[in-house]
């Protein structure tokens, strides 16, 4: 398995504080000599360490867009916005008005996400109602093992069942991600437009998030992404600020701007926010939940069967969904408010530009071109003999260590701690208090 992520450490602003140690779900950061250590394998980009540190050591890295354009030279730019951009700005900025101000950018070509978005629900609402036929004929057993269907528009959300849940990998909806559904439309509408060659288009996707970055990078369930770089939202935010606030004329478009644009119905524009998904799939027996530590809860439940007569689920890693992403500028709430707003504006872009809008229809789903493969990071040994004696030394460890959790070893917690000296990554001398209590017993 790759590890490559978009996370990454500033190890000169470090400062060994714990913070992100103690404040990671998944366990994969640990402070050794005075400096916070990502393990990569553990990593699911969630991005929870960039906004707990409190002195910025933690950064996700994305490509610069002028240098990514320069060498671009030649070919067909195309950039691919997240829905999570539109309500950025605070000004009285349309979805059409921001299109064209990342046109101006240097891009040739604009693509709405929210096409792939679309799609993404068209399909996995058939994929729905396959299954619930299918589930007829079912037992109670073999229904627990596809119901509730859970999303995968969260490349975190799946990275997280891939190494904790790995029970729940048969739930996933096996659909390629909205991003990749909109590269794939934006390939062929282009291909079959201008008469070239697929090698000759440069799609740049604008990220709301780093764990898309990463998705890119490192694919979760296909050999190679569509796109060729990404940008952060907060990258090119100051230059789209100007360039949008100097646009004032909201119902025109050049003839160059009209071929250049393609924007999706409502349904693909809501699901920047968490709950337009499961809006779309016009169903009543969803759950929605967002923020990483709920995503976790409710994660647990549906591996303990505890959740019932819930068909689909819709979990994001961030607060309020893309909209609330840790690359994205616009206080959330404040961007909510902002984006019913444009969905609303959708039956005014409908009048004025028909031509630009992408039906549904339009977009072939893509299924994954891989199966999913588990994630043992956090398995202590394949051979289940020998994960069976670490357990047992960790318990014997835990059992002399003081159970306050303080994070001075560098662990997250004391059975992190037994755990690392177990697996030989640390060694007990480095807890803190129990040393105290033997020096002064």
């Amino acid at each position: 398995m790759k590890k490559l992520h978009s996370v990454s450490l500033i190890g000169d602003l470090c400062v060994g504080c714990t913070t992100c140690s103690k404040g990671c779900p998944t366990q994969a950061i640990r402070v050794r000599g005075g400096k916070a250590t990502i393990y990569d394998i553990r990593c699911i980009d969630c991005a929870q360490c960039i906004r707990i540190c409190p002195y910025h050591a933690k950064i996700a890295v994305t490509d610069t867009l002028e240098e990514r354009l320069s060498a671009a030279s030649g070919k067909v730019k195309v950039a691919i916005v997240s829905p999570a951009l539109y309500p950025q700005f605070e000004s009285q900025a349309t979805r059409i008005d921001v299109l064209k101000a990342v046109r101006q950018l240097g891009f040739d070509y604009v693509f709405d996400e929210s096409i792939g978005y679309s799609g993404y629900v068209s399909a996995a609402r058939q994929m729905l109602r396959e299954k619930q036929e299918m589930a007829a004929d079912m037992s109670e057993d073999e229904k627990n093992e596809i119901f509730p269907m859970i999303s995968t528009t969260c490349p975190v959300v799946v990275r997280l069942i891939q190494m904790k849940y790995r029970a729940l990998i048969s739930h996933l909806v096996t659909l390629d991600s909205p991003t990749e559904l909109t590269a794939q439309y934006a390939i062929d509408y282009l291909c079959q437009k201008l008469q070239i060659q697929r090698s000759l288009i440069y799609i740049c996707y604008i990220s709301p998030c780093p764990a898309k970055v990463t998705a890119v990078v490192n694919p979760l369930w296909k050999k190679k992404s569509l796109i060729s770089t990404c940008v952060g939202t907060h990258d090119v935010y100051p230059q789209l600020r100007k360039i949008v606030d100097k646009i004032k004329e909201h119902d025109s478009l050049t003839h160059e701007e009209e071929r250049a644009i393609r924007i999706s119905d409502p349904e693909g524009l809501r699901c920047a926010a968490i709950g337009g998904e499961t809006t779309a799939m016009l169903i009543e027996n969803f759950l929605g939940v967002d923020g990483i530590e709920n995503v976790i809860d409710i994660l647990e439940e549906i591996d303990r069967d505890n959740i019932k007569k819930i068909a689909y689920v819709e979990a994001t890693c961030c607060f309020g969904g893309c909209i609330g992403g840790p690359l994205t500028v616009m206080n959330r709430f404040a961007a909510r408010a902002k984006l019913r707003e444009q969905v609303h504006e959708y039956f005014m872009e409908k009048e004025l530009f028909p031509q630009l809008i992408v039906s549904e229809e339009e977009i072939i789903p893509q299924v994954w071109e891989l199966p999913l493969p588990e994630n043992h990071a956090m398995r202590l040994s394949e051979n289940i003999g020998e994960a069976m004696t670490k357990y047992e030394q960790i318990d014997e460890i835990l059992a002399t260590l003081p159970q306050l959790d303080c994070g001075a070893c560098g662990a997250p917690s004391c059975a992190a701690m037994a755990e690392d000296i177990v697996q030989g990554r640390a060694s007990i001398n480095n807890c803190i208090i129990r040393q105290k209590r033997m020096n002064k017993e």
